[in-house]
This record gives C-alpha cells, structure tokens and sequence, in this order.
C-alpha cells in the first residue's frame, strides 16, 4: 500500500510543476500584451479579417479550376443536335 502514497505524492509534484509553468506563460503573455490598446486590437481584427477574405477568394479560385469540364468535343454534338429541332409554330 506504500507504493500508493509515492503515486499520490509523484502526481502532486507533477500537478504543481504544470501549473507554475502555466503561471509563467500566463505571466509572459501579460508582459507582451501590457502597452496593447484598443487602437492596435482593431487595426489586427481589420487585418485578420482582410487575410481570410484573401484565402477564402483564393480557395474559391483554386477550386473552380478542379471541376470537371465536359469535353468540347461533347459540347458540338449537343449543339448539332439541338439544331436538327424544328421550332415550334404558334397559329393564332
């Protein structure tokens, strides 16, 4: 049953070292973030939004040039056959 206490206390020690390093990097965050005012926050929205228009125009292109094109060859029989249809006269 000893051995449960040395888990116990190897879980604790490991518990308390994760949350000083969460502590430090929550710290450095604060340190990096401190002189960031409102004015530079929207001026990175404005650009992240700019950025995802650009990649979204770009998936939009990269996408319309994958689908698949009938072929031209295909597109002639259609129209000769659609030319060999009579019209339809209306009588009045």
């Amino acid at each position: 049953m000893e051995y449960v206490n040395y888990i116990a206390l190897g879980c604790s020690i490991a518990a308390f070292g994760l949350s000083v390093i969460a502590c430090a990097r929550v710290g450095k965050f604060v340190r990096a973030t401190e002189d960031t005012d409102w004015e530079t926050l929207a001026n990175l929205t404005g650009d992240i939004a700019a950025l995802k228009r650009t990649s979204q125009t770009l998936n939009n292109r990269l996408n319309g040039m994958n689908k698949a094109t009938i072929p031209q060859e295909q597109i002639i029989q259609q129209m000769l056959q659609h030319q060999n249809v009579e019209p339809i006269s209306r009588g009045g």
